[in-house]
Parts: C-alpha cells; structure tokens; sequence
C-alpha cells in the first residue's frame, strides 16, 4: 500500500553517495527542505572503508584516492573536522613479469603524441566536446587503434593494458582516444596524484556529511529502494518501498543521484527521453574487484620479494595503512577490466585465495602471517553494478553534455557526469553543478534563491 498524503519538501534527492549528499548539503545551505532516499542500509555509495577486527588500521574497498586538485571535496573534509594526511611514503608494486625496452619506448611515444600533438588541440579543458572536428574525431576510435595507427600496440601492449584497467577499469579497446586526451588536458601540469587520504578512513566522509545534514533538518531514508518517479505539473512524486511498503514523498524538484546503471531499473513517468536513453548507452561500466588481507607484520618493508609473481588479473597492489601506527599492515590487490568481470562470478574466498597465491611466491610463508581478508566486487554490487565509468567511443562528444542538462523537474548528478573520471571530487563537483542549474531556475528578480513553492 502507499500512503494517501506523501510528505512535501522543496527537494526530493535520489541517493546518499557523494553526489547525493553533496546536493543535499548544498541545498539545506540555500534554505531548502530536503530528503534524501537511499537504497542501502548506509549512505556512502562507491565509498566504503573495511575495518578489521582488533585493530584500529582499516583499508578503503571503494573510492579512495584523493588528488592535489581536488579542492571540493578537501574543502568539505576541512569543514566536517576530518584529518587530511599526506602519503610520502606510499609502497606499491605490479605482479608481472618484466617488461622490455620497446614497451617503454612505445609507451613514451604514445604519450608524447597525446600531450605534446593532440591535448593543446582542446582550447577549453572543461568542454572537450567544443574542440575542433579533427580531434574530436578520436572519440570514434579507441586507445588501441590509435595505439595501432602510430605503430605502437604491439610492443607496448602489456602497459597500455595495465594503464586502462588500472586508472580506466576497462581494457584498451574499450575507452576511446579522445576521452584519455581530454583527460589529460583537463588535469593539467603539476598536479600530484594521490597525494592525500582521510586519516579516519574514507567514509567517514559520507558519514560526517550526512550527520551534518541530520543536524541541519535533512531527512535521511535509509534502505530505501526508488521504485517510480512521476512529475507532474507543479512537482515530482516519488515511490519508494521501504520496510515492506511502498511509501510516496512529494517534492518540487529532484536530484537524481543514482550510479547510470540503475537508472534505467526505475520506472518513469514520462519516461526519460530517447535522447537522455541513448546517451546513457555510451557510457562504460567500469569493473573493478578489490581485496585486501591484514598480515601480522609488514614484512615488505624489510625485503624486497624473492622474485615477482606474473598474475596478469592483479594489475597492482600496494600497501593501505603506509603512515599509520601500529606492525600489523594491509594490502590491497586490484582487479579492473575485463578480468574483474571474471573475478565477480568468484566467491570472495577464492579471490582472497589467489591473492595469497600470488603473495607465496614473493614472499614465501607470509600466508601464515594473513590475518583477516576481505574481498569486494563492484559490478557485482545491486545497487551500483559497476565500479565507475569508462568514456566508450561517443561518450564525450555525444552523449555527456546532454547528460549533464535537466530533463523536467529532475536534475542529474553522478561522478559519471564529470571529467574526474573514478574521482570522489568527480561526484562533488557534478552535484554542484545540479543545485546550481536548479537554484537558477528559482532566482529571484534581486539574484538570492527563493525556496518557496510554485
């Protein structure tokens, strides 16, 4: 059953990850009455921290890198008290065999035509899609057949594969040309990568915004699943099922921030545009599994490994507790593209398993020093479905400056809407531009936002 008479705000806001929460943060500033419905029993998203038993170390299963460009989202971890740390002392390494002098001299002159030739050709870093027709013309044709076309896949194939499955969570015939040129020319000189961490763990982001916003007069809907989203002249309905029940909420707008792959599990009244659907088939459903095993001691910082494990699946582990206390360590192993497809049909336990394979042969006996080990697929995941977006051919010049424009009374949000590709600040950064485009639409004659009802 739903209820006769749904609660009423100014803003009904689909989802509590990043973006969702960020919309909500940004509103409740502006004076409008909002709430917020999730389908998880947590708010948080792609953002989740693992937290082992008996130890007060932890390691990020989701989003966790943080950029020295990313000033939304270290301006809001300042602003909710949380401690940002540096990472000078970062350890890593990839299990593969050794890689010859003609990958390394492919892989360099790849890049030297990416950032040299074609970057300065994208006269506006934050619309790519404005650049002229010639290098625009990369986003119908992949990294591998650029690669191809200059000579360069195959002696460079093993880094090009390792490059997209670590930073794209596809493979190299899946992301398109233009989307890494763009990429690059968006991100600049001088930025430095991974350079910061949340010392209490990356979701105590999403937790500390959402406490806020409680405290602020935000409603906060935990486990529950948006089933239907109606608009109608003067607002927006919205069916959700929690505890059972189908239950219905009204409000004048609403901020859609759901990962891309839900979207189409909601039904929609009016349906959303050919147009919006069509875009939405170009985007790429990133694959990424991750792992990560607490080991009594952190012996890797003591010895170099014996001699390095070849897994073409682990693209790269490193260690997740460099610079906090404590003898006990944890690695992380990461799993992207098409081989974390793969890995999600496993059982967790089989994943871990061949973790510690991999982990014997560098360090022989370490298994005996594992812990406590926990294994995460995102594509897996029922309420993401994958672990971010790849920009498949199309994607930036046909389909993203269209995702990004309201349809109605709904506003989007999502990291998928931003050139911070796989970022949190991605997500930030996309729900600022969906409050902004909805402030706008009620700016009063003197410029202030007005929260009233039409």
């Amino acid at each position: 059953m739903c209820a006769d008479e749904p609660n009423r705000y100014d803003t009904v806001v689909l989802g509590a990850g990043l973006a969702g929460l960020y919309a909500a943060y940004l509103l409740q500033k502006q004076g409008y009455s909002v709430c917020i419905l999730e389908a998880r029993e947590r708010v948080g998203g792609r953002v989740a921290t693992w937290q082992p038993p008996d130890t007060s170390q932890h390691g990020e299963l989701g989003a966790e890198f943080i950029d020295s460009n990313h000033h939304r989202l270290l301006n809001l971890a300042r602003t909710l008290g949380l401690t940002l740390g540096e990472r000078p002392d970062f350890w890593g390494l990839t299990p593969s065999r050794a890689i010859g002098r003609a990958a390394h001299q492919a892989w360099r002159r790849f890049w030297a035509g990416v950032l040299n030739e074609l970057a300065p050709q994208i006269p506006d870093p934050a619309a790519p899609w404005r650049a002229p027709e010639m290098v625009r013309a990369l986003d119908l044709r992949t990294m591998r057949d650029w690669a191809e076309e200059r000579g360069l896949w195959q002696a460079g194939e093993p880094l090009f594969r390792r490059y997209t499955r670590n930073l794209e969570a596809a493979e190299p015939e899946q992301v398109s040309m233009f989307s890494l040129v763009a990429q690059e020319r968006f991100y600049g000189k001088g930025v430095e990568l991974g350079a910061f961490r949340i010392v209490e763990g990356t979701e105590r982001l999403p937790r500390a915004l959402a406490q806020h916003l409680m405290a602020h007069g935000v409603s906060l809907q935990l486990s529950a699943a948006v089933e239907k989203v109606v608009q109608e002249p003067s607002g927006v309905r919205v069916h959700y099922r929690q505890s059972g029940q189908v239950r219905a909420l009204y409000a004048r707008d609403a901020v859609v921030a759901l990962p891309f792959p839900v979207l189409s599990q909601i039904e929609w009244e009016p349906p959303l545009s050919a147009a919006r659907r069509e875009a939405l088939a170009l985007a790429g459903a990133g694959q990424v599994v991750r792992t990560l095993i607490l080991f009594r001691t952190r012996f890797w910082r003591q010895n170099a490994p014996r001699r390095i494990a070849h897994n073409p699946d682990i693209s790269a582990l490193w260690e997740e507790t460099d610079g906090m206390p404590g003898e006990t360590g944890i690695l992380s192993f990461w799993v992207g593209g098409e081989p974390a497809r793969k890995w999600a049909t496993r059982s967790p336990q089989e994943r871990i398993e061949t973790c510690l394979q991999v982990m014997e042969v560098m360090y022989p006996g370490c298994r005996a020093d594992s812990l406590h080990a926990e294994s995460y697929a995102w594509g897996a995941d029922p309420f993401a479905q994958h672990a971010y977006i790849y920009h498949a051919p199309g994607y930036l010049t046909q389909a993203l400056p269209l995702l990004r424009e309201p349809e109605g009374r709904l506003y989007f949000a999502g990291d998928y809407l931003s050139l911070f590709v796989g970022y949190m600040e991605g997500a930030l950064e996309s729900a600022e531009n969906a409050v902004n485009a909805l402030l706008a639409r009620y700016n009063s004659p003197d410029g202030s936002a007005n929260p009233s009802r039409d």
